[in-house]
């Protein structure tokens, strides 16, 4: 309670109105107020209500004539002289807080309003004082609670972030600041489109969207950010709403990490089995698909054949006379001779299709999708195409290679074994009838 300015309490005489020294008006304001009132003149208490004594401990008696500083905590008597002084002077109205020591020594902490009056026709200062104890109590709970949180928030390796509804940090740990690249005077206030790609923004803007809308925690949000010093790097974390004591949405909280090196790390891990992999079924020699991987694929082309009804057609290729060339000139130029006829079949193939060393010098490819006479024309344009290579084992020598092909069309149902041996005897067929043949089944 505030008392009146200007409140005035003079020596006990009679008024007009028969009433004595205080009114029972202010008996009545001062029993209800709620704070205990008391009056100091020549820095020692003249009067202490009721209230005040209850709140103290201390008598009226024990504190009537006593230095009103004596009982407040050591530490805090010099601040409160000078708030004192500055009430009286006029130059401060707000209230005060400090500690009291009270009867039983426990320090109680009180929020204190003083005001200069006349009473018994001299100067003094009449008092308001109310025990803040629990408030400070409860605050300092609150403190340290908040500054524990705090510093759980600034030690944790993870980002913490807080932004309002419209995207801007409106609250953030050192470690958002580190995986950012900015200070913090410079984050604070900045909107997520600052460091973020156009394109990206758009998927941003709708994982946000869509938490709003459902209130429900993003737990897999990845995005790609740029740091001040403009390099890239992959975050990701989640993103939940942020609702204020009436429930309603005031922003939005997340955690995020920085896992560019680890994304590279699985990246190069990606690409390690890749290269495994291709080591596993890439022939050394032609880089071509071996006989290993030919037999995984065909069984997928044949279930894919028999789900679809759709047409299948392979090819067996065998060098003509491969092996007296071999003797002749060495494995180096036969190497040579096979690692060409590789890249004749690459550049006569579509994308779909496939090629294999299928062992030696021999060859086989899969044409999905494909009918006997579409793969004739694939076959003629290998043979042509290889009739046109000039190889030169040895100086002043040219020679020119061909090869003998088989084709042969999956029938629906037919085993795999089947259909290979079907393909690779017509290639033999092909050899009987001259080589440099072409030998479709009929």
């Amino acid at each position: 309670m505030e008392i009146p300015r200007n409140f005035s309490i003079r020596k006990s005489e009679k008024t007009h109105s028969g009433q004595e020294d205080l009114s029972h008006l202010a008996k009545a304001i001062i029993a209800n107020a709620g704070v205990g009132i008391y009056i100091v003149q020549y820095s020692k208490f003249v009067y202490v209500s009721q209230l005040y004594q209850q709140l103290t401990g201390y008598s009226d008696t024990e504190l009537i004539d006593t230095y009103s500083l004596n009982y407040i905590y050591h530490n805090d008597r010099d601040m409160v002289r000078k708030e004192a002084i500055n009430c009286l002077k006029g130059e401060r109205f707000e209230s005060y807080e400090y500690r009291f020591v009270k009867k039983n020594n426990e320090i109680m902490w009180v929020l204190e309003t003083i005001t200069p009056i006349i009473y018994k026709e001299a100067r003094a200062t009449l008092g308001s004082f109310m025990d803040i104890t629990e408030r400070k109590r409860i605050e300092e709970a609150l403190r340290q609670s908040e500054e524990k949180y705090r510093t759980i928030l600034e030690n944790i390796e993870e980002g913490y972030f807080e932004v309002d509804l419209a995207g801007n940090f409106t609250f953030f740990n050192d470690s958002v600041c580190r995986v950012l690249g900015y200070p913090r005077e410079e984050l604070m206030g900045m909107n997520n489109r600052h460091y973020t790609e156009k394109e990206e923004f758009k998927k941003i803007f709708q994982a946000y969207s869509k938490v709003y809308k459902t209130g429900e925690t993003n737990k897999e949000f990845g995005q790609q950010i740029i740091r001040k010093d403009g390099t890239k790097r992959y975050i990701e974390g989640s993103i939940s709403l942020l609702k204020d004591s009436a429930d309603k949405p005031t922003g939005f909280r997340g955690i995020l990490r920085d896992l560019t090196e680890r994304k590279k790390a699985e990246e190069e891990l990606k690409k390690s089995e890749q290269r495994y992999l291709e080591l596993s079924i890439i022939d050394d020699l032609t880089q071509l698909y071996n006989s290993r991987h030919f037999y995984a694929q065909i069984e997928k082309e044949i279930e894919r054949s028999n789900r679809y009804q759709q047409p299948l057609t392979l090819l067996m290729l065998d060098l003509d006379k491969f092996k007296d060339f071999n003797d002749t000139y060495g494995h180096v130029e036969g190497d040579n001779v096979l690692s060409r006829l590789s890249q004749v079949i690459k550049e006569c193939l579509r994308e779909t299709d496939s090629a294999y060393r299928y062992g030696g010098e021999e060859f086989t490819i899969m044409l999905p999708m494909t009918i006997i006479e579409e793969g004739f024309v694939t076959a003629k344009r290998i043979q042509t195409k290889l009739r046109k290579e000039t190889f030169t084992p040895v100086p002043g020598k040219d020679i020119y290679m061909t090869v003998s092909i088989g084709l042969a069309q999956y029938k629906p149902k037919e085993e795999i074994k089947a259909f290979v041996n079907r393909a690779d005897q017509l290639m033999y067929q092909a050899k009987k009838n001259g080589r440099d043949r072409i030998c479709p089944e009929s």
